[in-house]
């Protein structure tokens, strides 16, 4: 500002110097007063706005908190509902966090809903009425009746009520942000009006602008570090999200592999990894994959539970051999390991690794932590449906009772065998089984006695068979095994030591446990399917009729060449303990 606008420079000056030095001294300390008091006032209105913000801020956690307790809480309820008994401590944690955050939650959504005076049922009535069935129908499933427990959860329309509540969270939260935009304006406000009176100060507010704008130049990097930091989150997120949705179409580990390489390598740079998964009896963790090693550097290929400190706290564990640290008995010096658990319905189904090297490995591993979490958070689930899957495909396929391959794969199996065998000029045999007196068996010493000779005669038959051979539950205490490129002559042989292996279970039930066999091949006995399984059982009821415990060869076609034609009889092995 100067002082020559005051007034006209050809014109006199009206009042003495020091009159004039008197008054802006006292214009100047009444402007500094304002520009004090408005900026008191300004920084005072600002705070308050924060603290709405905040408060704000924390009652929309609080809610979506709570709902979030009461959806999973419901979630958990139909997984117990469902025969998942691990679910049932989640339930309880969800419904103690609900219970808790009961009032907070009433006190919030009914305070809108009296005012509405829309008569509809109050939120702290659904959320009694909804603990109310849940506690009931844990208790009809405990109590060994779950479809009544399901029964009562689609009655009481739980599902509904949980969405009701849900609803209801959510117009606050839509309430609460639009309150969150007017206080964020009023912020904004009140921060332009500081500004302009800080710009009418003129030369006294120059310092305090100076201030200003180096505080506004520095807020503004700190907003943009922060965009771009809340960007790269959301690219990260997007990606994470991605992954998820082309694991749900991997039918296999070689595939959730492939996606999991190309996500680490997008989102973890830098880092190698290596991927460890659980075998089928859960006595080590196999090697399923790795990416970006070092070349010449291998990894175990299996690792033991009890080796592995991530593994038993359930928890990341970092190991660096040089630190003083604890380090599991599997990593090997050199590198820094960061290992990760992967749990999905709590159970753990692998472990996820990445390696660092350097000075600063541990720091690098350290700020990745959270998000090889998630990545293995992805990883744990699509695994545990490829799990599920396969125990779904393995249910339809086998028989519950003994484990064995059930009829229909059998139909299936023999069918392909065939086509081959006639397509490359093979040997097919059938080899078709029948446990003697089965039902004298379950008369004399009952139904799981039974049960359990045919689960254990079930198991000699595929002990002493090769890899490629089928057993099959053809039905009640019958059985079948296909040989593929046997010879109806090795088949008889192979069918004579399947007999003392299931008569050698005698002993050790101390009843007569025998079986008959009836064996037929293609082309030696049949042309097709149809007369193989004809001939197989042609023969296994001629093992019966000369007295069971034998094995028994379907009649050999004529006019074959590998043998003379007086040949083409049944042929009969001795027997043992015949009846």
């Amino acid at each position: 500002m100067k002082l020559s606008g005051l007034a006209p420079p050809t014109e006199p000056l009206i009042a003495p110097m020091p009159v004039r030095s008197r008054m802006l001294s006292i214009a100047t300390v009444l402007l500094v007063a304002a520009v004090i008091a408005a900026a008191i006032f300004g920084f005072v209105n600002v705070s308050s706005q924060q603290q709405a913000l905040t408060a704000l801020r924390e009652q929309g956690q609080e809610l979506s908190t709570v709902n979030q307790a009461l959806v999973e809480a419901d979630a958990n309820v139909l997984h117990y509902l469902a025969g998942e008994p691990g679910a049932l401590p989640g339930f309880y944690a969800n419904l103690e966090l609900l219970r808790k955050g009961r009032a907070g939650l009433i006190g919030t959504l009914e305070a809108p809903a009296s005012a509405a005076g829309s008569g509809v049922q109050s939120v702290g009535a659904i959320i009694d009425g909804l603990d109310g069935v849940w506690s009931e129908a844990i208790r009809l499933t405990t109590a060994g009746n779950s479809e009544a427990g399901r029964v009562l959860l689609s009655t009481q329309k739980t599902g509904e009520a949980v969405s009701v509540v849900g609803d209801a969270v959510q117009r606050v939260l839509n309430n609460a942000d639009i309150a969150f935009r007017g206080h964020d304006e009023r912020i904004w406000v009140g921060t332009l009006f500081v500004l302009m009176l800080q710009v009418i100060g003129g030369g006294l507010a120059i310092l305090g602008l100076v201030y200003a704008f180096r505080s506004s130049v520095s807020e503004a990097d700190g907003r943009a570090a922060a965009v771009a930091s809340a960007d790269a989150s959301r690219e990260q997120v997007a990606r994470l999200f991605e992954m998820a949705d082309v694991l749900q179409s991997a039918t296999d580990h070689a595939d959730a592999n492939a996606v999991l390489k190309a996500t680490a390598a997008e989102l973890v740079p830098g880092f190698s990894g290596a991927l460890y998964v659980f075998n089928n009896s859960r006595d080590r963790l196999v090697l399923s994959t790795d990416w970006e090693r070092p070349a010449g550097e291998r990894l175990p290929e299996t690792i033991s539970p009890a080796d592995c400190w991530a593994l038993k706290r359930g928890k990341p564990h970092l190991n660096q051999s040089d630190s003083g640290r604890l380090c599991c008995a599997h990593h090997a010096p050199g590198e820094t390991l960061l290992e990760i658990p992967m749990i999905a319905r709590g159970e753990i189904v692998g472990l996820l690794q990445l390696f660092a090297s350097g000075a600063d490995a541990e720091a690098r591993l350290e700020a990745v932590t959270n998000l090889g979490s998630a990545l293995a958070d992805g990883m744990s689930l699509a695994l545990a449906n490829m799990a599920l899957r396969e125990k779904l495909r393995n249910q339809a396929l086998r028989d519950p009772l003994t484990g064995l391959y059930n009829r229909r794969y059998m139909e299936d199996s023999l069918q392909r065998f065939v086509r081959l065998a006639e397509r490359e000029n093979r040997e097919v045999s059938l080899v078709m089984v029948d446990l003697d007196h089965f039902k004298r068996l379950n008369d004399e010493h009952g139904h799981a006695f039974g049960d359990q000779v045919l689960r254990e005669s079930a198991l000699a038959l595929v002990s002493a068979l090769r890899e490629t051979d089928i057993v099959c539950r053809y039905g009640g205490e019958e059985l079948v095994v296909i040989l593929p490129d046997c010879p109806i002559e090795r088949a008889a042989e192979k069918a004579e030591a399947l007999r003392l292996r299931i008569e050698s279970l005698s002993s050790a039930h101390g009843a007569e446990i025998t079986a008959s066999f009836g064996v037929a091949s293609i082309p030696h006995t049949s042309n097709n399917i149809t007369d193989l399984l004809a001939s197989a059982d042609a023969a296994l009821y001629k093992a019966k009729e000369s007295g069971r415990n034998c094995v028994v060869t379907a009649p050999l076609k004529p006019f074959r060449l590998d043998r003379p034609a007086e040949d083409s009889g049944a042929e009969s092995y001795p027997r043992v303990a015949a009846e």
